[in-house]
């Protein structure tokens, strides 16, 4: 005997709204064919009807099911889109920040050198000057010991001929009194030149007695011939010996007198022009020791700020690249769901229709 019954399989909620639809109608002409054929020996048509309605029942809360699933993932797309454009964001301005700050350090690392180089130039200078001074110093130096030693030597001497002329006087008035008479300055020389042999006067300070009056008396020779007065040889004329050497021991302390200002003047003013250069060495390394740990903390923040950047440019790279991926993912699937949602109503469509279909067939 045909069982009509077995014949009516109901489809799965993923089958195609079409082949349902076509089974359905399929097992409505059937099952109204067999109806016509039995009579009331069964009712096969009530137990479709009862089948597809549960069937419709299911479609209808699958779908609900779907939709609530379809709603929280759109919620996580919606806060994950917010969240992922934040990160951007906040990557973005990490990077710009990094930027800056490395153009910064950049910049400040570059003057530091530009003053290093600057102070390097003012340093060498300064040290050129004071070893220059110092150079000039020492020699200076020399030649007034050296013209102080002549000038001692020479007052001491003249001190000493002074006093053997002195006692020579007393002892014999008149060798004195013939050297008074004769002229000129080499007269007089060779007449004190006579006594202080007679006295055991050291032979070398007589040269150095006779070098010192020749040569002031080359001087004094030197101020005539530019319209000064002859103060010694007019004395040695008109006064005597003892008034010359007297004299001549006066402008010799006068000379030392002034020699010493001088060598005082010009060891004041060094000392200041080096005290002077001395701190100007001294701030000038200071600062260069200052641009130079500038430098050194510019270029390590740099290189810093150089790592920071890469790591923030890896991440700014990530979150654009997961930020495509999420809304990729999500427009699929929205667009995915969107087909399931006109699936599944034309699913229910055709359960529609073909249920209306086999209550006309049951109820003609």
């Amino acid at each position: 005997k045909l069982q009509c019954s077995s014949l009516v399989q109901p489809p799965a909620p993923s089958q195609h709204a079409s082949s349902i639809a076509m089974k359905t109608v399929f097992a409505a002409v059937f099952l109204g064919a067999c109806s016509a054929a039995f009579g009331e020996q069964t009712n096969p048509i009530s137990k479709v009807l009862d089948l597809l309605g549960e069937l419709e029942s299911k479609i209808i809360k699958d779908g609900e099911a779907e939709a609530k699933a379809y709603k929280e993932y759109f919620e996580w797309c919606d806060d994950t889109s917010k969240n992922g454009q934040y990160a951007i964001e906040t990557a973005e301005k990490e990077v710009a920040k990094l930027g800056a700050k490395i153009d910064e350090l950049t910049s400040n690392a570059a003057v530091a050198t530009d003053k290093v180089a600057d102070l390097a130039g003012s340093i060498a200078t300064s040290e050129a000057e004071l070893t220059n001074a110092t150079e000039i110093r020492g020699k200076e130096t020399a030649e007034f010991k050296g013209s102080e030693a002549e000038l001692m030597d020479a007052i001491d001497a003249l001190d000493r001929a002074t006093g053997i002329l002195s006692k020579e006087m007393a002892k014999n008035p008149a060798a004195l009194a013939q050297v008074n008479s004769k002229s000129g300055v080499q007269a007089m020389l060779q007449a004190l030149s006579t006594v202080l042999d007679a006295a055991a006067f050291p032979g070398t300070d007589q040269k150095k007695l006779v070098a010192f009056v020749q040569a002031q008396q080359g001087a004094e020779d030197e101020d005539a011939e530019l319209g000064a007065p002859a103060a010694a040889t007019y004395k040695s004329q008109s006064g005597g010996i003892l008034e010359v050497l007297e004299d001549l021991k006066e402008k010799a302390e006068g000379q030392l007198s002034d020699l010493r200002k001088a060598e005082n003047t010009n060891t004041h003013n060094f000392e200041m022009l080096k005290q002077s250069l001395e701190d100007q060495l001294s701030a000038d390394n200071k600062d260069m020791d200052e641009e130079k740990a500038s430098k050194a903390a510019a270029e390590e923040a740099k290189a810093s700020a150089s790592g920071d950047l890469e790591v923030a440019g890896k991440e700014l790279a990530n979150s654009k690249e997961a930020m495509e991926t999420g809304r990729s993912t999500c427009l699929q699937v929205a667009s995915d769901h969107e087909e399931t949602v006109t699936s599944r109503g034309e699913e229910l469509k055709a359960l529609a229709a073909a249920m209306n279909v086999l209550k006309e067939t049951s109820s003609g």
